[in-house]
C-alpha cells in the first residue's frame, strides 16, 4: 500500500503560460479593433477602425484611429509571446541558461499599460474632448426615446435612464451617462487585454535589481512620461473645470466673469462650440449684460428659457430669428430642432383611440412635416408622420415615411416597427402578399417577442 506525500507542495510550471497569456492578450486586443467600440442610439455601431482619435488639439484624422491602436498593442503582446517561445525552446536545449534575450516582464508592463492608455484616450475623447459627437448623440438619442415611446409597446431598458426632457450634456454626468449608455464591448476587451498583459508580467523571470543611474533614469522617463500625458489629454478636462467655474458665475449673477471664463474654456477645447448648452450659457450672460443688444447666443438662451417654461411657440419664435443670424451654425439647427419636436408632441399624438385622436395629430403634422424639412434625417419625423398618415389611412404615404425611417435607423426595435407599418399600410392597399412578407420582416428584427402588432396581426388576432 502506497501513500504519497501530501505535504509537499505541487509546483506547476509557469513556462508555458508565459506564452500563452501574451498571445491570449493579443488575440483579445485583435477582436476588440474588430467589435463595436460605440453605438448610436439610432443603432448604428463604430468599430475602434471608424473612430479617429481626438486628443483637443484639432488634429484629427481618421487613418489615426483606435483600431490602428488596439492593432499596434496586439502585434507588441504578440511579439511578446514569440520572444517568450524562443525563450522557452531555448531553456529546454540549454537549461542552465534560463535568462530571456529580452527583459519580458518590463515589456508586458509597458504593453499592458498602453492598453490602458487607449481606454484612457476614449473615455477621455467622448467625456471631455469631442463635443461634436456628444452633440449628436444627444440629438440622436433624443429622437430614438421620442419614437420608442410612441411603439405602443416594450423596449429593451437602457442601463442608465435619460431623462429627455431635462437631459443636458454639458454636465459631468449627463456625458457619462450617456457614454455609458452607447459604449460598446470593443473598449471592455481593450481593459481586459491591458489586465492580462500586466498579470502575465509576474510568469517571467524578473530583472535583476538596477543600480541608482538606472533607477534615477527611470524616474526621470515615468515622469516625463506622466507630463507629457497630461499637456496631452490634461486641456479638454481643464476647458470643462473652466466652463464649471463659469456656471458658479452665473449662478451668483456675475455675468462678466462668466463670460471671461467661457472664452478660456472655448479657447482650450473649440468643439464646445458645437455644444448647444455651452452657447445657452454664454446666451445668458449676453442677455443680462447687454438686454438690448440681442446676439444668436442670447436669442437661443430665450428659446431654451420658453421652452422651459413650455412656451414652445415663443421659443420657436426666438429660434426663427436665430436661424437669421446664424443659418449655418449645426448648433442652432439642434436647438429648432429640439423646439419642433416638442410641438409636435403638444397635441399628444398616437394616444388614445385612433378615431378620437384623428383631429390632435393633425395639427402634429403640420410641425413634423417642418421638422422632416429641417432635419432630413430625423427618424422621429418619418416615424410620425408614417403612424399619422396611417390613421388617416393614407396607406401610400405611411410607406413613403416608413422606408425613409429604414434608411436612416438600423435600431432593431424601431425598425421592427416600421416593417410593421409597412405590412399594414400593404394590407390597406388590398396587397396581401407583400405585406405579410414586411410582417415577417418585423418579427424577425424582434427576437425578444415585443412587438406585438406585428404578430397578432400574423396570427389574425386583429
Amino acid at each position: 500500500m502506497f501513500i504519497s506525500d501530501c505535504s509537499k507542495p505541487i509546483r506547476i510550471n509557469k513556462a508555458p503560460y508565459r506564452v500563452v497569456m501574451p498571445a491570449l492578450a493579443g488575440s483579445v486586443l485583435g477582436a476588440a479593433s474588430l467589435l463595436p467600440w460605440l453605438s448610436d442610439p439610432l443603432g448604428k455601431q463604430f468599430s475602434a477602425w471608424q473612430l479617429p482619435v481626438d486628443m483637443g488639439w484639432q488634429l484629427r484624422s481618421g487613418v489615426f484611429n483606435y483600431g490602428l491602436l488596439c492593432y499596434f498593442d496586439a502585434l507588441f503582446a504578440f511579439w511578446i509571446a514569440l520572444q517568450a517561445w524562443k525563450s522557452l525552446r531555448a531553456e529546454k536545449k540549454a537549461p542552465a541558461e534560463v535568462r530571456a534575450n529580452f527583459p519580458l516582464a518590463r515589456c508586458c508592463t509597458i504593453a499592458g499599460l498602453l492598453c490602458l492608455l487607449l481606454s484612457i484616450l476614449f473615455l477621455t475623447q467622448y467625456l471631455y474632448t469631442d463635443m461634436g459627437s456628444v452633440a449628436q448623440l444627444t440629438n440622436h438619442e433624443i429622437q430614438a426615446q421620442l419614437v420608442k415611446a410612441k411603439l405602443g409597446y416594450g423596449s429593451a431598458a437602457q442601463i442608465l435612464p435619460i431623462e429627455t426632457i431635462s437631459f443636458d450634456p454639458i454636465t459631468q454626468r449627463g456625458r457619462m451617462t450617456l457614454l455609458l449608455d452607447q459604449i460598446g464591448t470593443g473598449s471592455f476587451l481593450s481593459v481586459a487585454g491591458a489586465l492580462i498583459l500586466l498579470i502575465s508580467r509576474q510568469l517571467f523571470p524578473q530583472p535583476v535589481r538596477a543600480d541608482s543611474t538606472m533607477k534615477r533614469w527611470t524616474i526621470l522617463w515615468s515622469g516625463g512620461s506622466v507630463l507629457t500625458l497630461l499637456v496631452l489629454l490634461g486641456r479638454a478636462p481643464v476647458a470643462m473645470v473652466c466652463n464649471y467655474q463659469a456656471q458658479h458665475l452665473l449662478a451668483q449673477g456675475d455675468y462678466a466673469k462668466a463670460l471671461s471664463w467661457l472664452d478660456r474654456a472655448e479657447k482650450l477645447n473649440p468643439s464646445l462650440d458645437q455644444l448647444p448648452s455651452y452657447h445657452i450659457e454664454r446666451g445668458q450672460a449676453w442677455y443680462f449684460l447687454h438686454p438690448g443688444q440681442p446676439t444668436t447666443d442670447s436669442q437661443v438662451y430665450l428659446a431654451a428659457f420658453y421652452r422651459q417654461q413650455n412656451d414652445f411657440l415663443s421659443s420657436y419664435q426666438e429660434l426663427l430669428a436665430a436661424r437669421q443670424r446664424a443659418s449655418g451654425a449645426q448648433w442652432v439647427l439642434d436647438e429648432f430642432v429640439v423646439t419642433l419636436e416638442r410641438l409636435a408632441e403638444m397635441p399628444h399624438p398616437l394616444n388614445g383611440a385612433p378615431r378620437l385622436r384623428v383631429n390632435r395629430e393633425e395639427s402634429s403634422l403640420i410641425w413634423l412635416y417642418q421638422l422632416s424639412q429641417t432635419d432630413p434625417s430625423n427618424v422621429y419625423a418619418h416615424y410620425m408622420i408614417g403612424r399619422i398618415q396611417y390613421d388617416l389611412q393614407d396607406y401610400n404615404q405611411c410607406e413613403v415615411q416608413m422606408s425613409a425611417v429604414l434608411n436612416v435607423n438600423q435600431a432593431n426595435g424601431i425598425a421592427s416597427s416600421a416593417y410593421t407599418y409597412l405590412g399594414l399600410s400593404s394590407f390597406g392597399q388590398g396587397d396581401l402578399i407583400t405585406g405579410r412578407q414586411y410582417l415577417l420582416k418585423a418579427e424577425a428584427l424582434d427576437p425578444a417577442y415585443r412587438n406585438n402588432i406585428a404578430r397578432e396581426e400574423m396570427s389574425g388576432l386583429r
